[in-house]
Order: C-alpha cells, then structure tokens, then sequence
C-alpha cells in the first residue's frame, strides 16, 4: 500500500495533502493510459520537490520509488 509507505516518511501536512491527491487519483485510474500519465504527474510533483530542495535526498528517492511501485502494481491489476 503506498499510504503506509507514504505515512512512513512523515512529511509535512501541506505535502501530504498534495500526495494524498495524487494516490487518490492514481487509485481512480482506469486504463493503462490513465495510469501512465498519472505515474508522469507524480514524478513532475517529485522532481519539483527535489528541484527546489523542499524535502531531504532519501525522502525524495522513497517517493519516486513507492509511486513506482504503485503505478506497476495498478497496471498488474488491470492486465488481469
């Protein structure tokens, strides 16, 4: 479950309210496409973060390797 992981890293509230988001909307997705685009959405948001040094180097590559994760794991579930 990315929330679990997320919540792991304790990141500060306005943050969380932005990743909550966008785990909400890549739970909603439907289609491979859908989720796809979602997986760019999430790395633009991470790269932003980490550009302006808004959270530390680990915590940046957690986020990018549990939205990975996440997005891998939603496509499996469609192909089923």
């Amino acid at each position: 479950m990315p929330q679990q992981r997320i919540e792991a890293l304790r990141l500060p509230k306005p943050l969380q309210g932005q990743i909550d988001d966008l785990v909400r909307a890549l739970n909603a997705a439907s289609t491979k496409e859908d989720l796809e685009r979602e997986g760019a959405m999430e790395i633009a948001f991470i790269l932003g973060l980490e550009t302006a040094k808004r959270l530390r180097p680990a915590d940046i590559e957690a986020l990018y390797m549990i939205f990975d994760d996440a997005v891998q794991e939603r496509i499996s579930q469609l192909a089923e």
